[in-house]
C-alpha cells in the first residue's frame, strides 16, 4: 500500500488466503518482463505460492537500476531484478521470481542479504526463445530464478519446478582456497563420511566474463558443488559494464563492485545458489552443473549453512507498523 521504495508496479490483493487446502500461503512477486511464463505461476500456485506483486526492474536489463535505491546503502540498486529483490527484502513478498542473464537474480539477492537461485532447467524450452547478446558481446539465454529471505521457500519452489528429491548421496565439494578457515568456522567442511571437500585456487579475475566461464566449465565436472565467496556487491563500486567500459578509472570502479562468478554462472550454463553471510552484501556462491542429481546435492550442502538473521534489519525494514503510523493531522487531532 505504501510502496516505500517505489519497487511495486501492481498489486494483486486477492492473493490473501486463497489456497483451498489451507496450506501456508507464500506471497510471490515477479519481475515485470515477458520472459516469465504464466505456466510457472500456475505451477507454483497449486502449492500455495500466490501472485502478489508485479515488480519494477532496471531498464533494458541493466546491471544497475538508476531509478531504484538499495534500501540499506542508498546506492543505485543492483539490477536487473531490482524491484523483485527489494520487495522480498522488505517483507512484501516471500518469494521473488526474476530473470538472470549475467547476474540479474544472484547479484540483487546478495546485495540485500537474501538467498538467490538460478537454473537454466527452469522452464528451459520456454526460455530458449529469448537468446540474446550481453553488453560485453557474449551470446546467452537467460535463466529464471528465485529470491527469498528463507532457504526453505526457495528449496520448495525448486523442488516443485524441477521435480527434485531429497538426495543423501556422498557429495564432492571444491571450494575457494582463501575461504577454507571461514568454512571451517561454520562447520561446513567438517570431516564427514558423506562429504569430501578439496580446496582450489581461484585465479584473479578482472571484469571479463570469458575467463570465469572457462574456469567454471573446466572445474564443475570435477565436483558436485563448487563454493566461492563474493563480497560487498555494489557497495564500493558500480558493477555495470556500460559504466565500466569507458576508461581505466570506470573499469577499476566496476572491478570494486564485488561481482565475479554471479556474472558468469548463467553464461556457463550452470546452476547456482547464493547464501547470505553476516557481512553486508556478501555471501557464498554454490555452483553446480545443471544436472538434477547435482542440484539436489547443492541444496543438501546449502542446508548445512546456518540461517542468517539481522535483528536490526528485521525491526527497521520489515515492521509493517512503521509504514502505517500517522501524525496528528492525519488522525484529525488538530481539528478542521
Amino acid at each position: 500500500m505504501k510502496n516505500p521504495y517505489h519497487s511495486v508496479e501492481r498489486v494483486y490483493p486477492q492473493a490473501i488466503h486463497t489456497v483451498e487446502n489451507k496450506e501456508k500461503v507464500y506471497y510471490v512477486g515477479i519481475k515485470n518482463v515477458v520472459q516469465i511464463p504464466i505456466e510457472l505461476i500456475r505451477k507454483l500456485k497449486v502449492h500455495g505460492y500466490e501472485l502478489h506483486t508485479i515488480d519494477r526492474c532496471s531498464i533494458n536489463g541493466r546491471a544497475i537500476d538508476m531509478q531504484l535505491r538499495n534500501p540499506i546503502t542508498g546506492n543505485p540498486m543492483t539490477g536487473s531484478s531490482s524491484g523483485t529483490a527489494i520487495n522480498v527484502f522488505l517483507g512484501i513478498n516471500d518469494l521473488g521470481i526474476g530473470t538472470d542473464g549475467g547476474g540479474s537474480v544472484l547479484a540483487p539477492a546478495m546485495s540485500l542479504q537474501c538467498y538467490g537461485f538460478i537454473s537454466p532447467k527452469l522452464e528451459q524450452e520456454h526460455m530458449k526463445k529469448y537468446k540474446r547478446d550481453s553488453t560485453d558481446g557474449l551470446c546467452f539465454t537467460p535463466s529464471l530464478g528465485f529470491i527469498s529471505r528463507d532457504l526453505s521457500v526457495i528449496k520448495k519452489a525448486a523442488e516443485i519446478c524441477l521435480n527434485l528429491k531429497e538426495n543423501n548421496a556422498p557429495v564432492q565439494i571444491l571450494y575457494q582456497k582463501t575461504i577454507k578457515e571461514k568454512l571451517k568456522q561454520l562447520g561446513q567442511v567438517a570431516e564427514k563420511a558423506d562429504i569430501k571437500a578439496d580446496s582450489l585456487v581461484f585465479p584473479d579475475f578482472d571484469n571479463r566474463r570469458d575467463p570465469m566461464i572457462d574456469f567454471l566449465r573446466k572445474n564443475l565436472p570435477k565436483c558436485d558443488v563448487l563454493i566461492g565467496y563474493e563480497k560487498k556487491i555494489d557497495v564500493n563500486g558500480m558493477g555495470d559494464s556500460i559504466f565500466g567500459h569507458f576508461d581505466e578509472e570506470t573499469h577499476a570502479m566496476q572491478l570494486k563492485s564485488g561481482k565475479f562468478f554471479v556474472r558468469a554462472v548463467n553464461m556457463a550454463g550452470a546452476t547456482a545458489l547464493c547464501i547470505p553471510d553476516t557481512a553486508l552484501a556478501s555471501g557464498y556462491v554454490l555452483i553446480c552443473e545443471s544436472k538434477t542429481e547435482k542440484i539436489e546435492k547443492l541444496f543438501q550442502i546449502a542446508e548445512k549453512f546456518p540461517m542468517v538473521r539481522d535483528e536490526l534489519a528485521d525491526r527497521y525494514f520489515r515492521n509493517a507498523d512503521v509504514y502505517f503510523s500517522y501524525g496528528a493531522l492525519e488522525e484529525g487531532l488538530l481539528g478542521e
